[in-house]
């Protein structure tokens, strides 16, 4: 590597040093995704999640069916206005030892009141009628600081 190589590294090392943002916090082992509690406070405020996990078998559908699909809500009883508190940036959806780790389609998700819902797509073809673990990264906002909310037990659903 040259010098002007290292410059570029030691600066990007110095930004992320000067905006605060530690290196190992985007890193999830599985032993923290089936460490997660199921409830979380933020700022006075406890946050539980829901699921709906499913895999489409109707006919138009291949004959092993289409890919897992995960709809989640983050609820926070009696709130208002829960979007502009945290954001829901990850999805890890547990299988034993597997897991499928992946961002959410709708970026912004949809608000109603004290529930904020987002959907995932194109998962593995687990199931369906298994049990996993869903795990959410929670953000936030006020802070920047991370969290994980997990939902155990959860069972993958089929339509046909």
């Amino acid at each position: 590597m040259g010098r002007k190589g290292l410059i570029i590294i030691l600066l990007i090392c110095l930004v992320i040093i000067l905006v605060g943002i530690p290196l190992t916090s985007l890193i999830v082992s599985l032993q923290d995704l089936q460490t997660a509690p199921e409830r979380i406070e933020i700022n006075g405020t406890e946050y539980t999640l829901e699921t709906y996990l499913n895999r489409d078998f109707m006919p138009i559908s291949p004959p092993d069916g289409q890919p897992l699909v995960a709809s989640i809500k983050v609820k926070a009883p009696g709130e208002t206005a829960i979007s502009l508190k945290i954001d829901a940036t990850r999805l890890w959806v547990v299988k034993g030892e597997e897991i499928w780790e992946t961002e959410f389609a709708n970026k912004e998700g949809s608000s109603i009141g004290d529930t904020l819902e987002k959907i995932a797509r194109d998962g593995p073809k687990w199931g369906p009628g298994i049990s996993v673990d869903a795990v959410v990264r929670i953000i936030d906002l006020k802070s920047g600081k991370n969290y994980l909310l997990k939902a155990s037990n959860q069972t993958i659903h089929r339509s046909s």
